[in-house]
């Protein structure tokens, strides 16, 4: 879905804010540190019950406050949905019905986010790449979830028998439920992967030509052996460690550019261009199977990009059933010409306004 209707309260230097965004394309505007990035962490924190710049909930509540608050109406559904942040407590309500998974929020509204440390998906550790699969994972194939909870839940009961030197047979009573929901993820994370190699294939035509990107599944333990056996042979490893060192929560994602790992072999600007593409791909596969629309966050584009391919990715988004909401310090810094309409905000002082266009 997407957002009509946004309101902030003491929101990072947000204190009162009240938009409604365009459909398809918002830009906003301001110098920095104005709170542009705020307004788009806001809408992250929507969708994710989270921020993607802070872990600690203290630094996003406004100065001399206790909360923050989100509000949202989704347009397809007429959905209301709202969130209150104190720093020890949480209250979601959808259409005033509290819910308490942050799953139900992520379906309603899908958001993918590009940020100026959007490489550490390429330069960091597995965790981020676990997460760019799993994102697309849970939004296109529905049994993903439920996997993916039961796996997690047979993993918890197996650490725990771990840590409390449980005997062989207690510790091996979970690897049953391990391997049979270990093995539907990775099917599923496989499938994934190889719609999202097709699509880079066919982007990186135009955004990194003359590079072949290719994207291997690692898929948490040693490919030549199966997962039943090597949880049995490695339980004493396991016991001495006091959790489980091997599965799909530990897989990763291969990147290579030309036959070399992405991470070592291209530079940090050539790093922000390939997430850009692998993101631009999950929000094409996210159009081709879903009704729904996904929310685009890009934090800063004219920063992060040369003009030329500023002007491609504007073209390729401007196809896609999403919304997007792009920062910049003026709107001339953005090509709007492949967009039918689009709505400008200009953000001063922690305040909100649309500039009204000829």
């Amino acid at each position: 879905m997407s957002l009509n209707r946004l309101e902030i309260q003491n929101f990072r230097n947000l204190h009162s804010v009240q938009i409604e965004p365009d459909e398809g394309l918002n830009l906003i505007t301001g110098d920095n540190a104005a709170g542009k990035t705020s307004l788009l962490e806001a809408i992250f924190y929507m969708s994710y019950g989270r921020s993607f710049r802070s872990s600690q909930v203290k630094y996003l509540i406004s100065h001399d406050f206790d909360f923050f608050r989100l509000m949202g109406n989704l347009a397809e559904h007429d959905v209301r949905v709202g969130i209150e942040r104190h720093t020890d407590s949480q209250l979601i309500r959808v259409n005033q019905k509290t819910i308490h998974k942050i799953s139900e929020l992520s379906a309603l509204l899908p958001v993918l986010v590009l940020h100026p440390d959007s490489h550490q998906l390429i330069s960091s550790g597995p965790d981020h790449r676990r997460q760019f699969m799993d994102w697309g994972v849970f939004h296109v194939e529905h049994q993903f979830l439920n996997a993916w909870k039961k796996y997690k839940t047979a993993l918890s009961q197996r650490n725990a028998a771990l840590r409390l030197a449980q005997s062989d047979k207690l510790c091996s009573l979970w690897n049953g439920e391990l391997v049979e929901h270990a093995l539907v993820i990775e099917g599923l994370r496989l499938n994934y992967l190889d719609s999202i190699q097709k699509l880079t294939n066919e982007l990186a035509i135009e955004l990194f030509p003359e590079h072949k990107i290719q994207l291997n599944y690692k898929r948490g333990w040693p490919s030549d052996i199966e997962y039943a056996d090597y949880l049995n042979t490695n339980l004493s490893k396991d016991r001495d460690k006091g959790y489980t060192q091997s599965g799909p929560h530990r897989a990763d994602i291969k990147i290579l550019v030309d036959g070399q790992v992405a991470q070592s072999s291209i530079s940090r600007g050539q790093q922000k261009k390939l997430v850009t593409l692998l993101k631009i791909a999950q929000l094409m596969l996210f159009s081709e199977n879903s009704s729904n629309k996904c929310v685009l966050l890009f934090d800063d584009l004219p920063a992060e990009l040369d003009k030329g391919n500023q002007n491609k990715i504007m073209t390729i988004l401007s196809k896609l059933n999403i919304q997007l909401f792009i920062t910049a310090i003026s709107d001339n810094q953005i090509d709007c010409q492949d967009w039918s309409h689009h709505k400008v905000f200009h953000v001063e002082h922690g305040e909100i306004n649309q500039i009204d266009r000829p």
